[in-house]
């Protein structure tokens, strides 16, 4: 399996079919404007430490399981993972801090 298809199969698939069957209750009343800065930690902490890994061979990208871009020393795909993920898991986190607010149970 390539890297897009796993990204696209398990991130991006029920991320879009979370946002479409989450719209009303969920996303419409999540505080987007705190997504930019999350990203941007998530990124600023990951690139490094995961460049490095491949670096020096802890882990690497077989050729032809990958687009063939390269950021550095990572496919493209590894920076789609990195927001992709962090964007799944604030949706579901996010669900359910509303749910348990809108039953009255504090933060």
């Amino acid at each position: 399996m390539t890297y897009a298809r796993f990204l696209a199969l398990f991130l991006a698939l029920p991320l879009a079919v979370l946002l479409v069957l989450w719209w009303r209750d969920t996303v419409k009343r999540l505080p987007w404007k705190g997504v930019l800065p999350l990203l941007l930690v998530v990124y600023l902490a990951t690139i490094p430490w995961d460049s490095m890994a491949v670096k020096h061979g802890l882990w690497d990208f077989p050729e032809g399981k990958t687009w063939g871009i390269r950021l550095g020393y990572l496919p493209l795909e590894e920076y789609l993972f990195f927001g992709l993920q962090t964007l799944l898991t604030g949706l579901w986190a996010g669900r359910r801090l509303l749910r348990l607010r809108d039953r009255g149970v504090p933060a």
